[in-house]
């Protein structure tokens, strides 16, 4: 019996009698005599074949290679140039049709190789971990849970396998804020306000901040937030409203020195509002009102006394000169005439005398004795 087979430049095919390999054959068109027989085809377009060991027995040994990889080992094989598969751990065989055709290994206890977007294309996403580390960041690398190293800004890819997984966790050093608004705190006196409260942080020590607590931002905020009811229980209001630097520096020591213990920096805490409840403004405001009022009263008195103090300076200097007096009335006579049109002054004959010069009106005869 006549059995033809025809084989494309990219099958190679292996004729079989009774399940049992007879040869294998290339490309072109075959011929064979015989009975039972039959063809079973690969194609090489697939590098990667799966053969029975008893048909590869049948190929020639410089039609494909036979490789093995160990659990550490990975292998990615190319073909003129280019990434085609990505092998894992165990044996592999793949046809060997030219020379461009070769396997690259790899260990994995070594650092990965550059990764480009055609080996980005073979590799699995999850035999691996790519992380950018910004100027600003730096990253903690973990090895089977366990702290490796930090990173520097620039780009890193690992190798991550299931026995051995690798994360990467990037911390943020930049300045960040964080707003406490609406706390209801209680004085020492037993008044109920809301506070509003801004703090400005930097983590410095990313591996210590990463395990030291679970998340930075809200250890901080419990931080200030529990340092504000310890001030605010140790005095009163008339205390807070009086001296607000004094619980901004309060809270400033208090905050940095137990944010040090998880690597953070705090550089400012800053008191924004102090809301009291509305009864307590309208006392505050008459308070205020009264206090006010007092000091009006004062300088009003002040300025009434040290008029008076002057009235009666000058009236003891008029007291002692006369003249002085005169010239006043005079002067406040002349202040008056020049607001009317007509000033009559009327005085006495022994005043009149006061007023005009002497000899004016003609001395008086002097009284003779006669004897």
């Amino acid at each position: 019996m006549l059995l033809t087979v025809h084989v494309d430049l990219q099958e190679r095919v292996v004729v079989v009698r009774d399940g049992l390999p007879v040869r294998a054959l290339g490309p072109g068109c075959h011929r064979l005599w015989g009975f039972s027989l039959s063809a079973r085809r690969w194609s090489t377009a697939q590098l990667i074949f799966d053969m029975p060991p008893e048909l590869r027995a049948a190929l020639p040994d410089e039609w494909y290679e036979e490789i093995t990889l160990g659990s550490s080992e990975r292998a990615v094989l190319w073909h003129d140039g280019r990434p085609k598969a990505f092998l894992l751990p165990g044996t592999h065989r793949y046809w060997r049709l030219d020379d461009t055709v070769r396997v690259q290994v790899f260990s994995m206890l070594e650092e990965m190789p550059q990764l480009t977007a055609e080996l980005a294309a073979v590799i699995p996403r999850d035999a691996y971990v790519d992380a950018t580390v910004l100027e600003h960041e730096r990253g903690l690398l973990y090895v089977q849970g366990r702290l490796a190293r930090t990173l520097g800004p620039g780009r890193y890819t690992f190798w991550s396998t299931r026995e051995s997984p690798v994360h990467v966790d990037k911390q943020d050093l930049r300045s960040t804020q964080i707003a406490i608004a609406g706390q209801e705190l209680m004085t020492r006196d037993k008044v109920t306000l809301r506070l509003s409260l801004t703090i400005e942080w930097a983590i410095v020590d990313p591996s210590l901040a990463a395990s030291a607590v679970a998340n930075v931002r809200d250890a901080i905020y419990l931080v200030v937030q529990l340092g504000a009811r310890q001030f605010l229980a140790g005095v009163t209001l008339d205390d807070l409203l009086a001296g607000r630097d004094a619980m901004t520096r309060f809270l400033e020591e208090d905050a940095a020195e137990k944010a040090r213990r998880f690597g953070v920096r705090v550089d400012r805490v800053g008191v924004k509002d102090v809301v009291l409840p509305g009864e307590m403004k309208t006392l505050l405001n008459k308070v205020i009102e009264a206090e006010k009022e007092a000091a009006a009263n004062v300088i009003l008195r002040r300025e009434e006394t040290a008029a008076t103090r002057s009235l009666a300076n000058t009236a003891k200097v008029m007291a002692e000169q006369p003249i002085l007096l005169r010239l006043k009335e005079l002067e406040s006579l002349k202040e008056i005439a020049s607001n009317v049109r007509e000033l009559r002054v009327v005085t006495g004959v022994d005043n009149l005398g006061a007023l005009l010069p002497k000899g004016l009106l003609g001395e008086p005869e002097a009284k003779t004795d006669n004897a």
